[in-house]
C-alpha cells in the first residue's frame, strides 16, 4: 500500500501548534522513563540520546560544518548535538510555539550564537549558503519523500550527507492502521526502506547506511504507553484529560502496528551526488 496524499503544513502546524501543545510538558515527564537514565534530552522522537549521536556519527561532518534541522520543534536535538559535535545548526519548523519553547532552550544552554532558528516552509525559505549536512528527527514523515530530498540536495553541497530516523512501513497496513498513521499524524504516507532507497536515488543520492532500530523502537513505543497511564493524574494535571485521551490514544495506534510487525523505524544516511 504505497498511496499518497499531499503535504500539508497547515495540518502539521495545527497538530503541534494546538492539539500536541502539551507535548513539552507531558514529554519531560513521561520519557526520562520511557528511555531511562541519560537518554533523554528533550527529543519528540521515538530516538534516545546515543541513536542520536548514531545519527550524528554517521554523518562524520566535522566541528563548524553548516548543518540543517529539519523539522526542529523545540530543537533540544540541535542543542544537542551542536554542544557535543560543535556544528553551526539552523533549525526550521512550520510550527510556532515549538520555536518559542526552542529560543527559550538555546538562551538557556549558551547555544543561541551555534543554533538558529526559522519558522516556516524548508521548500520556501531563503537560506544563505549551502550546508555540509541536513537531518530529521522523525519529522520526515510529514513530507513527501522524493520531493524533499530533491530540496534537500538543493541545499547541500556537492559531498553533504544527509540523515533521518523514522518509521517505515514493513508490513501491510488495514485501511484504518493507514488512517490512523497518516491522516491521523499530519502525514502523507508511510514509506518502506525501499522507498526511501529510491526515492533518494532519484533526487541525486547515494545512500551509504541503512540501520534497522525497531528493535529499540519497539520498546519504546510500549514503554510510551504503559508510562502514560502510569502517569495519568500527573499528565491531566499538567494538561487536560482531553489531552490524555489524545496522546495515548495516538500512542496505542502506534504501538498496536509496531506489535503486529507492520511498523518499524530505520536510520538512513545518504551523500549528495
Amino acid at each position: 500500500m504505497t498511496r499518497a496524499a499531499p503535504e500539508d503544513f497547515a495540518l502539521v502546524a495545527e497538530l503541534y501548534d494546538q492539539d500536541m501543545a502539551g507535548n513539552n510538558l507531558v514529554h519531560d515527564l513521561v520519557y526520562p522513563r520511557v528511555y531511562g537514565p541519560g537518554e533523554y534530552i528533550g527529543q519528540f522522537s521515538d530516538n534516545s540520546a546515543s541513536e542520536l549521536r548514531a545519527l550524528a556519527a554517521a554523518m562524520d561532518l566535522a566541528p563548524d560544518s553548516a548543518v540543517l534541522d529539519i523539522g526542529c520543534g523545540t530543537a533540544p536535538v540541535a542543542a544537542f548535538l551542536a554542544g557535543e559535535f560543535g556544528w553551526r545548526i539552523t533549525g526550521i519548523d512550520v510550527a510556532a510555539s515549538p520555536l518559542r519553547k526552542a529560543a527559550q532552550r538555546l538562551t538557556e544552554a549558551g547555544l543561541a550564537d551555534r543554533v538558529s532558528l526559522a519558522h516556516g516552509d524548508v521548500y520556501r525559505h531563503g537560506f544563505a549558503a549551502p550546508f555540509d549536512g541536513i537531518y530529521g528527527t522523525g519529522a520526515f514523515c510529514h513530507f513527501d519523500p522524493a520531493r524533499l530530498f530533491a530540496r534537500c540536495h538543493e541545499l547541500l553541497r556537492p559531498g553533504g550527507r544527509l540523515a533521518f530516523m523514522e518509521r517505515v512501513r514493513t508490513g501491510e497496513l488495514s485501511e484504518q492502521e493507514w488512517r490512523q498513521l497518516t491522516v491521523e499524524w499530519a502525514c502523507p504516507t508511510v514509506n518502506t526502506v525501499p522507498e526511501y532507497r529510491e526515492a533518494l536515488s532519484g533526487a541525486g543520492f547515494a545512500v551509504d547506511v541503512v540501520q534497522d532500530l525497531t528493535p529499540t523502537f519497539r520498546d519504546w513505543q510500549d514503554r510510551s504507553v504503559i508510562v502514560r497511564h502510569e502517569l495519568k493524574a500527573e499528565i491531566i494535571a499538567l494538561t487536560s484529560a482531553e489531552y490524555f485521551e489524545t496522546s495515548v490514544r495516538l500512542a496505542d495506534y502506534e504501538n498496536a502496528v509496531t506489535k503486529a510487525g507492520k511498523l518499524g523505524y530505520a536510520l538512513v544516511t545518504a551523500t549528495a551526488r
